[in-house]
């Protein structure tokens, strides 16, 4: 995927978390094949790890966000949510083209 940026706020951005978000990355056009362009913010505020993903497709604009105490834990549960959205509104716009 070509539009990927990953930010760190508060924290420094390790090689180890760079690379644990690209395989993740890598896994979404299984899903849909039409993702342009993909955003991860990492944040700490007070000891919890937060995750923001900004994910762009079909002209429609997916944000999942998660936080705990691991960030690993918090990156794969924000990727598992964006996973379903995306499945999600590629069934919708699939469906939406069979009735037609």
């Amino acid at each position: 995927m070509d539009n990927v940026t990953i930010s760190a706020r508060h924290m420094d951005l390790t090689d180890a978390m760079k690379n644990h978000i690209n395989e993740r990355i890598e896994k979404l056009p299984r899903f849909d094949d039409h993702i342009i362009s993909i955003e991860v913010v990492l944040d700490e505020d007070a000891g919890r790890e937060k995750v923001e993903i900004i994910a762009k497709c079909h002209h429609e604009v997916l944000v999942t966000k998660s936080n705990g105490h691991d960030l690993y834990a918090a990156i794969d549960e924000a990727f598992d949510r964006l996973e379903r959205r995306v499945a999600k509104l590629h069934d919708k716009l699939v469906e939406k083209r069979r009735k037609k």
